[in-house]
């Protein structure tokens, strides 16, 4: 029994190699048979030892043209590509780095009435609007209103430095007085104004109204008006009138002429000055021009003079005189030029207010 069993064990074991030897050798074909396909004959190595089959490479997939004439089906006319449109060249200028450079930014001045409000306006004047107090409390660049403010110093020659921050009173007409003086300035974009005045008084006053009907004023105590002789002609419109003053037995275009065209600086130690008050370029100037020179300076003879233009020939010039002599009190006095017809442009008039007094003198008011 021992002998049959070892028998049979040797006959499985040979069936099952052989088995095993004939799906190595066969398997592709095999595999072919069961999916129905006629697999070509693989070529088989025979080894002396079993191995293992390698799994085939996969065959190279040919892809055939395959037109709609070969399928039997009616040609279709393909749409043709459409152009392509180039974008239009910009002239780009490249830097060091091969990057474009945009073109230089222009800038603008700001100009006034450009505030958001307006800006928003002008896109859509028919939208409605919704109006309320806090409106009227910013200022064009979004800061909170604050009441106007003014200071004063006092500066050489007894001359009166004053500022004004007005935030909410932007590029407005203000009217300067003082003690018979007055003239007409603007706050700028920011609402600010930076002008000079003579003081006229030694406690002087300074009083400013906004064309908003806002007004503001504040005192500053002046020293050195004693050594001084003042005289100041006053006009409206941007051409009127004009003081020349004659000193040290000058005339008309020597060193001794002070007037517009040669003002001098205050500091000066040849003799007065002339300063103008007011910006000509407000709407309705009132315009100013005021000379000082110390009590002993010779003065020879202060003129006014109106000039014939084509916005003057043919009418009746007015202006004012306002003098300050020493400590005397300010005085007061009016004028008028009967200006001639217009065919008389270019020529000038005048008239003489005679020289000032030297050493310190009280003058009444009618002695001007």
């Amino acid at each position: 029994m021992q002998i049959k069993r070892r028998a049979i064990t040797v006959g499985t074991t040979f069936f099952l190699a052989a088995a095993t030897g004939h799906v190595m050798q066969n398997g592709e074909t095999i595999s072919a048979r069961l999916r129905g396909g006629d697999a070509a004959p693989a070529a088989v190595l025979v080894s002396a030892t079993p191995t293992v089959a390698a799994a085939p490479a996969p065959a190279p997939v040919v892809q055939a043209s395959v037109t709609p004439g070969d399928m039997g089906l009616p040609k279709v006319a393909m749409p043709e590509e459409a152009p392509v449109i180039a974008p239009a060249s910009l002239p780009l200028v490249t830097t060091a780095s091969g990057l474009p450079d945009l073109p230089a930014a222009q800038p603008a001045p700001l100009k006034a009435g450009t505030a958001l409000a307006q800006r928003v306006d002008a896109l859509d004047p028919a939208a409605p609007k919704t109006q309320s107090a806090a409106d009227a409390n910013y200022t064009a660049f979004g800061i909170a209103c604050a009441d106007p403010v003014m200071s004063m110093e006092v500066a050489a020659r007894a001359m009166l430095k004053v500022h004004v921050a007005a935030p909410c009173f932007a590029n407005e007409r203000v009217t300067v007085t003082h003690e018979g003086l007055m003239f007409t300035v603007a706050t700028d974009v920011a609402g600010d104004a930076d002008f000079v005045i003579p003081a006229m008084a030694q406690q002087a006053f300074v009083n400013l109204h906004f064309a908003s009907g806002d007004e503001i004023g504040m005192s500053q105590p002046v020293s050195g008006l004693e050594g001084l002789n003042r005289i100041a002609v006053l006009w409206s419109g941007g051409e009127g009138l004009h003081l020349s003053a004659l000193e040290a037995g000058g005339g008309f275009g020597s060193a001794g002429h002070v007037s517009a065209a040669a003002p001098r600086d205050r500091g000066t130690s040849l003799g007065g000055f002339l300063v103008t008050l007011g910006d000509a370029a407000v709407d309705r100037p009132l315009m100013a021009e005021v000379y000082t020179a110390p009590v002993q300076a010779k003065v020879d003879e202060v003129i006014v003079e109106a000039a014939v233009t084509d916005e003057t020939c043919g009418k009746v010039v007015n202006g004012a005189i306002v003098g300050k002599r020493g400590l005397a009190p300010v005085t007061h006095d009016t004028l008028s030029f009967a200006m001639p017809g217009c065919d008389a442009v270019g020529d000038q008039l005048m008239l003489s207010l005679g020289g000032l007094p030297q050493g310190p003198v009280a003058l009444a008011a009618s002695d001007l």
